[in-house]
């Protein structure tokens, strides 16, 4: 089976799917810029391995668009079993979209994740639905993303769920750490004994990380958040935990993987308060370490993946909310519940799935 995919950029979770994807089918993929302009240098950390990689030097055009011609023209060439658009929304995507949707040539249309915008013009929704709509199968990661598609015209009938998820199998934790191997591990490093947080993402007001340092105002002392990221807003934040006095907080820079994964299995709880993300990464990598997850209501993955007093709690965004779950019990069975499903989302139960609808997709 000869597969050929086209994504924007060489992200590292992508990189680890498509390498795992790679020993299932004969992969090429086709990326149309080297990095994201408002990504971190290190960010860009895993290589191919096990698929034909291809990097486009594209016109940039701000942070996350591109234009080239290239992808068309690969298009046009190739002579996969399966062509994969993994997206819509850059110029050199749209014309690969609509060189496909005018030769009638049969692709699967696949998303991260996505949230409908009923409050947009009517001319944007036309522009969308006339990308999104005339696929042959849809990929997407939950309900609510399938719901996305449906808004803009696609045949749900047409649609495939997957597992999504960012780290592998053996990644995943069998069980929690006991309270005291978490107290050991952080004394050692210098960090408090008890009621450890922690926040992962960018620095950037859609992560709403200025609303819990708000929230964090109205918390014990004893209650130390990691906010870990970088970006444009991080002068910002250091303003403020300075003015207030938050000494119960530290910022911290951007981590790898590893690093953030360790730090998720030592804490009692990660947050998670973003004002909109199509789907959210870090929920299923704080799961896999055991540790729960406090969640706004606006990610598909909190959505998908937390059962509000299972393993985590999904609340609404006011101050008062925020504080009062950082002061909801954070049990063992919440841990193991934790794990569980974390143990039901990982790379390799992702690239199997892929691989799998393609192949019923060819029996057709």
């Amino acid at each position: 089976m000869q597969v050929l995919w086209i994504f924007n950029h060489p992200a590292p979770y992508k990189i680890d799917f498509f390498n795992e994807l790679g020993k299932l089918c004969d992969l090429t993929v086709i990326f149309e810029r080297p990095s994201e302009g408002d990504r971190n240098p290190s960010f860009y950390c895993e290589k191919s391995q096990n698929f034909k990689e291809v990097i486009l030097h594209s016109v940039k055009i701000g942070q996350h668009n591109n234009f080239t011609l290239k992808v068309k023209s690969i298009i046009k060439h190739s002579k996969a079993d399966i062509i994969v658009m993994n997206g819509y929304s850059t110029f050199s995507e749209m014309i690969g979209v609509s060189y496909l949707h005018h030769h009638k040539r049969p692709y699967v249309f696949a998303i991260n994740g996505g949230i409908a915008k009923p409050s947009e013009s009517s001319f944007k929704k036309h522009i969308k639905s006339s990308l999104i709509s005339g696929a042959s199968l849809y990929l997407a990661p939950d309900d609510r993303s399938v719901s996305y598609l449906s808004y803009y015209g696609a045949d749900i009938s047409k649609a495939c769920l997957y597992p999504y998820s960012t780290v592998f199998q053996k990644e995943i934790i069998d069980t929690p750490l006991s309270v005291e191997e978490k107290e050991s591990i952080r004394l050692s490093r210098g960090l408090p004994k008890e009621h450890l947080f922690v926040s992962v993402g960018q620095f950037i007001k859609r992560k709403n990380n200025m609303a819990l340092l708000e929230a964090w105002k109205n918390v014990s002392k004893d209650k130390t958040l990691l906010l870990i990221g970088g970006g444009k807003e991080k002068k910002k934040y250091e303003s403020f935990v300075a003015s207030n006095g938050l000494s119960n907080v530290k910022i911290l820079p951007f981590k790898n993987h590893n690093d953030i994964l360790d730090l998720y299995r030592i804490a009692d709880a990660s947050i998670f308060l973003t004002k909109e993300d199509i789907y959210g990464h870090v929920v299923n990598e704080s799961l896999s370490q055991g540790c729960p997850v406090i969640a706004s209501k606006n990610s598909n993955s909190a959505l998908h993946l937390i059962k509000n007093g299972e393993n985590g709690y999904l609340i609404d965004l006011s101050i008062k909310d925020i504080a009062g779950a950082i002061d909801l019990p954070f049990t063992e069975e919440m841990r193991d519940n934790a794990i569980k499903v974390a143990s039901s989302n990982s790379i390799e139960l992702m690239a199997m799935a892929h691989y799998q609808i393609f192949k019923r997709f060819l029996e057709q």
